[in-house]
């Protein structure tokens, strides 16, 4: 059980809101990504346009780096899953982008349904399912240029950009409030960011309302990339995040289980 709560009781008191949160997922494909230099899916050549996606920072490069340092954060970030086009031997489809392949993971469940039935009806493949990938894998492939992650189109509009961007290439925003704060089974707490504005919002809320109300012009929903909060965990001790998986996503997880 996780439990969210207001962190200034002088404001409010401090009053636990609980919510249940699945123990384990289930990543039927975690093993593969070991093994993703060997990847010999076919290429999928789709009219994508050139992204701004360069190399990763080389702070980012330089956290992964550290197993002591981005050990807790890849823990954290391994409880969303990322969704990705894969064959049936389980290995995620490339895409040719900017002249190199790299593999595509969706944040979005519906983003990548969609993206599985262009596959099989544009492209003619034959053998795809989706199958849901740990994010913490999926970013530390990511700042090797190995991965894109791909934000849904609605928190994409929710922190600022024009209807119809398009996603691919874009930074993943997070929402959170920093004034709650999410209570572990182990009794420390941290942050929670969520890849939803209106989850974010919902649990800002709760937290609110459970607390007796009050001044909620206090509290607001900050934008963070996703970038910028692995690194701020990293840097500042005092700043822990707790990454909530969509709800979306982990409806799917429990259908097809």
């Amino acid at each position: 059980q996780i439990g969210y709560h207001l962190i200034h009781p002088s404001i409010h008191p401090s009053i636990l809101i609980t919510i249940m949160k699945p123990t384990t997922y289930i990543f039927t494909a975690l093993h593969l990504i070991a093994s993703v230099g060997a990847f010999t899916v076919n290429q999928l050549s789709l009219p994508i346009r050139r992204t701004q996606l360069g190399a990763a920072p080389s702070s980012v490069e330089e956290l992964i780096s550290m197993p002591e340092t981005w050990g807790p954060i890849k823990q954290e970030l391994d409880h969303v899953p990322v969704f990705s086009c894969a064959n049936d031997q389980g290995q995620p489809l490339q895409y040719n982008l900017g002249g190199k392949p790299v593999a595509f993971f969706f944040l979005d469940i519906d983003a990548a349904k969609d993206e599985l039935e262009k596959a099989k009806t544009e492209a003619k493949l034959e053998g795809l399912s989706l199958l849901p990938f740990p994010l913490g894998e999926i970013f530390e492939m990511g700042a090797k240029q190995m991965a894109v992650i791909i934000p849904s189109s609605s928190a994409l509009n929710a922190a600022g950009a024009p209807p119809g961007m398009n996603p691919i290439g874009q930074q993943v925003p997070l929402f959170g409030c920093m004034e709650i704060a999410a209570t572990q089974p182990d009794g420390t707490s941290m942050t929670p960011m969520f890849f939803s504005q209106d989850e974010a919002e919902s649990a800002m809320n709760m937290a609110l309302s459970e607390a007796g109300g009050g001044d909620s012009s206090k509290f607001k929903v900050n934008v963070v990339p996703l970038v910028q909060a692995v690194q701020l965990g990293a840097t500042n001790k005092e700043k822990t995040f707790i990454f909530e998986a969509p709800k979306s996503s982990l409806e799917y997880l429990r259908s097809i289980q």
